[in-house]
């Protein structure tokens, strides 16, 4: 099959929240992402759509007239260009490099090679088309979270996997089992490729679904790197499945959303203790609310 691709290139955080979302919904296996270094301001989200559909080509490129009409700065025209079914499966890896992220941690595509120091904590990933590259602002706030918190010994609730990497970072640093979770089990393929790659398939468990699908239990240390109004939607399924004395990573959101996610927390008897932002995106650590009793 042959596809025309979309590119909306060099968009601020606001911006790519919004064209992700739409790509997500409209596009031949969601949205790509990119942000190269060391300008992780900017980011580039692309998708395709087949040929021959030429009425949801149109259908899109309204959608985002609209979309950057209401965008403050606006939106740059979309680049449309022709790629093959095999073009598309494997230009967009042209765009991914070995990036440093934070002191520690580097995240090397499969296909690159890399020398480590001592200190890295290096993840081997393989994307796939759209889940996610570690190189998104949103995933770079977790992993610096990561990197400030005693992650041995911890065991995570990894919401919205993807590709994987976050679960793969804790597991590298210490964490001690991870449960990974996404709803579209094309990215919990990825997700499974990924962490055998990395060698960890006997430290971490997988499963098709959301924020319930949480193994039965509480986790001590539960992260979200989800769109802002997801974040919200599973709230209640990610304050069940956070323990007392337990911290929730919320990641995903752009700054004129936090204060929705926040309410949402705060609904569920969580407090935000820290946050933590880069540009225009932000991410929050929750906790159980000291003052209310504990959420079942």
């Amino acid at each position: 099959m042959d596809f025309t691709e979309i590119a909306i290139i060099g968009i601020d955080g606001e911006a790519a929240e919004v064209v992700a979302d739409l790509f997500n919904r409209y596009g031949h296996g969601g949205a790509v992402i990119e942000s190269l270094a060391p300008d992780f301001e900017k980011v580039t989200v692309r998708t395709v759509l087949p040929a021959e559909d030429k009425e949801r080509l149109r259908e899109v490129e309204v959608l985002l007239a609209l979309i950057g009409q209401a965008l403050p700065k606006g939106l740059p025209e979309p680049r449309l260009q022709p790629v093959g079914e095999s073009d598309w499966a494997t230009s967009w890896r042209e765009h991914f490099h070995v990036v440093r992220i934070g002191q520690r941690f580097v995240i090397k595509p499969s296909w690159r090679e890399y020398s480590p120091s001592a200190e890295d904590i290096v993840i081997e990933i393989d994307p796939g088309l759209a889940f996610g590259s570690g190189l998104h602002p949103t995933t770079q706030l977790c992993l610096k979270i990561f990197e400030e918190m005693d992650l041995h010994g911890q065991e995570l609730f990894d919401v919205g996997t993807g590709s994987g990497v976050l679960s793969i970072a804790a597991l590298k640093s210490g964490a001690t089992i991870a449960r990974a979770v996404d709803v579209d089990d094309v990215a919990v393929r990825v997700a499974d490729e990924n962490f055998e790659r990395n060698g960890l398939m006997d430290r971490v468990e997988t499963a098709v679904g959301s924020s319930t699908e949480n193994g039965g239990r509480q986790w001590p240390l539960v992260v979200a790197n989800i769109l802002a109004h997801i974040l919200i939607e599973i709230m209640p399924g990610l304050a069940a499945a956070l323990s007392t004395d337990g911290q929730l990573i919320l990641s995903g959101m752009i700054a004129d959303q936090e204060t929705d996610v926040t309410r949402a927390a705060q609904a569920h008897q969580l407090e935000i203790v820290e946050r933590h932002s880069h540009e225009d995106w932000v991410a929050l650590i929750a906790q159980r609310d000291s003052s209310s009793s504990p959420h079942s």
